[in-house]
């Protein structure tokens, strides 16, 4: 017997496990084999078959894992970079209110806008917010010597 299927565009439906193993197995040379010599090699190919599906569900549920552990190191390190996004974002948001900070204390002072003071300290809050927050730090009265000595490093006094 002879089965014909069509193309990938045809409509004959294609034969199923169950269909292939009523066809009855035909020899090498073209003769049918003995009805006992059928079930026994159908009951090889049966059990093939269970195997076989066995390892394909095994392989692609350990696919899976991986693409499951994949994917979530992935997930993992986005959150690292968005973490580390917050936090620059974080430290931006407390700079600009350290410079705040700064030029409400610099006002207190009462140094004029033209003095060299004033525009020492304007210059060391451009330098890093490390010199930012000793200014915050400092009493107002250490504050002139500091901005002094600072100028005097600069070439300013």
């Amino acid at each position: 017997m002879v089965l014909i299927v069509g193309g990938p565009s045809s409509t004959i439906p294609h034969p199923s496990m169950e269909m292939i193993d009523q066809i009855a197995p035909v020899d090498i040379d073209g003769t049918q084999m003995e009805h006992g010599a059928s079930e026994e090699s159908s009951n090889r190919s049966k059990q093939k078959r269970k195997s076989s599906n066995e390892d394909v569900s095994y392989e692609s549920s350990g696919r899976s894992k991986k693409g499951k552990q994949t994917f979530n190191a992935h997930l993992m390190e986005v959150g690292e970079d968005i973490r580390k996004v917050a936090h620059m974002l974080l430290e931006k948001h407390n700079q600009s209110n350290d410079i705040h900070a700064c030029m409400e204390k610099l006002e207190t002072l009462g140094w004029e806008e033209f003095d060299a003071k004033h525009q020492t300290t304007l210059l060391l809050f451009g330098e890093s917010a490390d010199l930012r927050k000793v200014w915050l730090e400092l009493k107002p009265h250490t504050c002139e010597m500091w901005v002094k000595n600072a100028g005097a490093k600069y070439g300013l006094f």
